[in-house]
């Protein structure tokens, strides 16, 4: 495990921050305030719902991100930001969202062997259970990391996904639904991009999970998890059961709330 560094997140978030030319001036109030990382939000191409984590294409920016006046291209847009954020001591992470895509991705007509499929050739949307309630995301689509023919490809493509959002200028990815993924996709994923780029950190995302699923997921290599501490209602003891159960694996992290 890496020597963990003092991480004080603010959350960018896009949608309300507006285009990539005006962060600017949230990266200034952050780091007067103290905060030493940025967290952003999904910044790729939305599908039809506008959901930041349904994301329809991978290589493409969110037009609402974008200034079509500029000279620059959406992806120096990007890059121009996130420098204007290193230069008031900040470093930038992102959502890394591979669990799933827009189900009206361009993926699933390309790749229809990456994906879950349900009866009657419909592709499988992704679920979580809360209060005991089963909540379906109708416009995800699940990738089907565990059981693809072509697994060599699809790890790949995220692999891919992964090196151009550190071109972006990102250093961290929050891993979105970490615990449903396959814990040897995420060795295999973490340890394939430190040998490129040695520097870039990996927060596992567990909210909700049970002690045992959080502790598998940290186990595969994450530099940090985000614990569930926000629904802490500072009497129950799961809070401290679950942070003792990894604490050895990876430091945890207070899942923080959004700041604008």
């Amino acid at each position: 495990m890496r020597q963990p560094e003092k991480m004080i997140i603010y959350n960018l978030f896009p949608l309300l921050a507006g285009k990539a030319g005006q962060w600017e001036d949230h990266f200034r109030r952050a780091a007067e305030m103290g905060f030493n990382w940025i967290f952003v939000n999904p910044i790729q191409e939305p599908g039809f719902s506008g959901s930041l984590y349904s994301i329809k294409d991978y290589f493409q920016i969110n037009p609402l991100f974008v200034d079509e006046d500029s000279s620059l291209s959406p992806e120096e847009q990007i890059k121009e930001a996130n420098r204007q954020a290193e230069k008031h001591g900040l470093k930038m992470m992102i959502d890394l969202v591979i669990n799933h895509c827009a189900v009206d991705s361009d993926l699933i007509v390309k790749h229809p062997q990456w994906f879950e499929w349900r009866k009657k050739q419909k592709v499988a949307h992704p679920f979580a259970l809360e209060h005991g309630k089963k909540v379906v995301w109708g416009d995800l689509a699940k990738f089907d990391h565990r059981n693809t023919k072509d697994k060599e490809g699809l790890f790949r493509f995220f692999l891919s996904v992964v090196v151009f959002l550190i071109d972006l200028g990102y250093h961290g990815f929050r891993c979105d639904a970490a615990y449903q993924l396959p814990k040897s996709l995420w060795e295999r994923l973490i340890k394939e991009t430190r040998a490129k780029y040695p520097d870039t950190i990996f927060f596992a995302e567990t909210l909700g999970c049970t002690s045992d699923e959080t502790r598998k997921t940290a186990s595969a290599g994450f530099d940090y998890i985000f614990n569930s501490s926000k629904w802490w209602d500072f009497r129950g003891s799961w809070l401290m059961e679950q942070y003792n159960l990894t604490r050895d694996i990876a430091p945890s992290i207070s899942f923080f709330q959004q700041v604008f």
